[in-house]
């Protein structure tokens, strides 16, 4: 069964990573820096020179994309 459970998951992520490449390349990159970097929103306004609340809403609406595009592939949430 762990196997099973093991495939399930490399499946799952492989439909998560359809769903990124869906999205615009301004938020994969917010998505990249905030969560595969552990950058902090602030540490990403300083990298790209950006208003905190840019990145913040960038990072909002990136999240909100990548839901509506997991959604649309059939991802369980």
């Amino acid at each position: 069964m762990a196997a099973v459970d093991e495939l399930d998951s490399l499946l799952q992520a492989e439909v998560v990573r359809a769903a990124l490449d869906r999205l615009s390349s301004e938020h994969q990159q917010m998505l990249d820096l905030a969560y595969f970097r552990g950058l902090m929103q602030v540490e990403i306004a300083g990298r790209l020179d950006l208003p905190l609340g840019t990145v913040k809403s960038r990072t909002y609406y990136a999240l909100k994309a990548l839901r509506l595009a997991c959604d649309e592939l059939g991802v369980d949430q």
